[in-house]
């Protein structure tokens, strides 16, 4: 019975590293900036009404 306990504690570590990680490497907010400003739209003074 004691070696299932290790096995479940083991794979618990091993998966939570494993998210930790690819929050990591893959999180678009890495570089403090958010992918959704990556298109701004034109400021208010350099559209031209037709």
């Amino acid at each position: 019975m004691r070696i299932e306990k290790l096995e479940q504690v083991a794979a618990l570590i091993v998966t939570a590293g494993l998210v930790f990680g690819n929050f990591l490497l893959f999180t678009p907010w890495r570089h403090d900036q958010d992918p959704r400003n990556r298109f701004n739209p034109p400021p208010q003074s350099e559209v031209i009404d037709p």
